[in-house]
């Protein structure tokens, strides 16, 4: 079902909401945070999981993990090498976004390369070999300001999202690092996120009180949590866009944070480049988007410039998600077990 063919009603929002914020929390927890019954929660959370409106997986952090840099890409291609390009950038496996824009066949996207060797490949080698393409541009992401994984739809009271939220970070050590089994946990969790313990123990040749604590371990660390990717238009947002912008470079950490704050950003990243800031917006229309690029959000700040903003058409690939208006080859042609951000 296409994305924008949606239909959902107040109860489907407040199930994808809860599943947004914590992915594995049971039918029956989500039901008393929400007060609804847990039959309907239940019905109503594993139809939209069957439909792929929700899809749970697991978020790692990609410098400390996976010792990642993010890279933004940005690629001009010939109108018939689109979707050629589209599909082969979704489908590799440090593939964390992909989105087709309007303008002259533009594709633009995050990459997660392991090292530096991998990204000189990816701008010497793998971008140059793909068949099509007119212009390329890459900048490297300094500083998350909002992921992707983080951004909440508001459909919750703050109190309800409290409830359901698990994640804490509280012992967080950038020297931290994944042990073979740990990874393993994960992969499975990339798969289906909501993949029960005992099912995950059994996958694991472990115990389930060992597997629980193995889980418990890693998001106490800060190391993974779930990730919830839902299709924005479940929630009534019908346009998604990119937003370039400039920013002095004194100013460049309080505009990030307060640009991070606003509903409208679904992510938001510093990166090298002519620009300073690129931010993914979510809002309902043309209406909105023009509201939030000329209102206090973005406006109201001084210095700040929107250097380009373009509506995007298709969003191919976002973290674990699939979306419905790319091809259907793009979605028999996945590789599994990638870590994706």
């Amino acid at each position: 079902m296409p994305a924008n063919d949606v239909m959902a009603d107040e109860t489907d929002r407040i199930v994808a909401a809860a599943l947004q914020v914590n992915g594995r929390a049971s039918w029956g927890e989500i039901a008393r945070v929400v007060d609804l019954p847990e039959r309907t929660v239940a019905r109503r959370g594993q139809r939209l999981l069957d439909r792929g409106l929700v899809r749970v997986s697991t978020y790692v952090d990609p410098s400390r993990v996976l010792h990642a840099r993010a890279v933004l890409f940005r690629i001009t291609t010939e109108p018939h090498a689109l979707w050629h390009v589209a599909r082969t950038l979704a489908r590799r496996a440090d593939a964390s976004s992909v989105s087709v824009l309007e303008g002259s066949s533009d594709i633009a996207g995050m990459l997660l390369p392991h090292d530096d060797a991998s990204i000189r490949e990816l701008l010497f080698t793998d971008f140059p070999e793909l068949e099509g393409i007119d212009s390329i541009n890459v900048t490297t992401v300094l500083k998350f300001f909002r992921s992707g994984h983080d951004w909440r739809a508001g459909v919750l009271t703050d109190e309800q999202a409290r409830l359901l939220d698990e994640s804490s970070g509280s012992e967080v050590d950038p020297a931290d690092s994944l042990s073979e089994d740990e990874e393993a946990l994960i992969r499975l969790l990339l798969k289906d996120g909501r993949m029960p313990v005992a099912q995950l123990a059994r996958s694991l040749g472990l115990n389930v009180t060992t597997t629980r604590r193995r889980m418990e371990s890693l998001n106490r660390r800060g190391l993974m949590h779930p990730r919830t990717e839902v299709v924005p238009s479940l929630f009534g947002l019908g346009l998604e866009a990119l937003v370039w912008l400039r920013v002095p470079m004194a100013r460049l950490e309080k505009v990030g944070t307060a640009l991070a704050a606003a509903p409208e950003v679904k992510f938001i990243a510093a990166t090298t480049g002519t620009s300073q800031l690129l931010a993914n917006v979510l809002v309902k229309d043309a209406d909105e988007f023009y509201e939030f690029l000329t209102g206090p959000a973005v406006a109201g700040h001084e210095g700040l410039e929107v250097v380009e903003s373009l509506v995007v058409i298709t969003p191919v690939l976002r973290g674990s998600l699939i979306v419905d208006e790319a091809p259907e080859a793009l979605a028999n042609d996945m590789p599994t077990g990638a870590i994706r951000l």
